[in-house]
């Protein structure tokens, strides 16, 4: 099943945008009468109809609404720093949204490498991710934070609040434990925040801040994995504790 992107269908608006216009008419030839499917990017799914095939402005009328449409049972919040090849982070960003995420925040460390981040070629891959994946929600992507500027902002969250950290935590006062452990028995509907630093990890005084705000080091194991590769584990691990 193809489905098409159109933001503004939520709030009434009845035609798709020039680009998946095109696509609609001039690449999967679809014509006036054909029913298509289009997602709102905020999980609902609707079953349309062509009145206008334009190429340029595809026009249609709503046969029917499905709420929740590709849903999972969790609210996952990445916060990963993007690394100095950004093609990686970009990697991650669409991988993610085909198992199950809901906010991606880009983080900026001590350690970071990479100190500029544009976000215009991930929503686009966020976007087509979803589509790809038949999600009815496309997971929204933040500003770029600093480490310490967002452990601050969720001060007053009751998620369940993870951060990936390679080193020993003894003298932080805080045991280290498996990432399979920390969300064993995690309840439906949860809200949870990974982090996962820079190529040089997050500094000791970050990690200091985290445990002072309450968050639990957890391991991916073993292997020294890149950022891309451990923000998806913890993504799958995420997703794989409801299979």
């Amino acid at each position: 099943m193809e489905l098409f992107f159109c933001k503004e269908i939520s709030s009434g608006s009845t035609v798709l945008d020039k680009e998946e216009s095109n696509h609609c008419v001039k690449v999967l030839r679809h014509r006036k009468g054909d029913e298509i499917n289009i997602i709102d990017g905020a999980s609902t799914l609707y079953r349309c109809v062509i009145v206008d095939d334009d190429p340029k402005k595809v026009c249609f009328e709503v046969l029917e609404r499905v709420e929740d449409y590709g849903s999972h049972p969790y609210h996952l919040h990445m916060a990963v720093a993007p690394p100095k090849n950004i093609d990686r982070f970009e990697w991650f960003a669409e991988k993610a949204t085909e198992i199950g995420v809901d906010e991606i925040t880009p983080l900026f460390g001590d350690y970071s490498e990479r100190k500029v981040f544009k976000p215009e070629r991930v929503e686009r891959l966020l976007v087509s991710a979803a589509k790809q994946s038949h999600k009815g929600a496309v997971p929204e992507l933040h500003e770029a934070a600093k480490v310490r500027d967002f452990i601050a902002a969720q001060s007053g969250s009751d998620a369940l609040k993870l951060i990936c950290y390679c080193d020993e935590t003894e003298a932080l006062g805080r045991e280290k434990i498996s990432i399979r452990k920390a969300l064993t028995g995690l309840e439906a509907n949860r809200d949870v925040i990974i982090m996962i630093g820079p190529e040089g990890d997050f500094s000791r005084s970050e990690m200091v801040a985290a445990v002072s705000a309450g968050w639990q080091p957890v391991s991916l194991g073993e292997s020294r994995l890149r950022i891309e590769t451990a923000s998806l584990t913890a993504v799958a691990a995420v997703y794989l504790e409801f299979c």
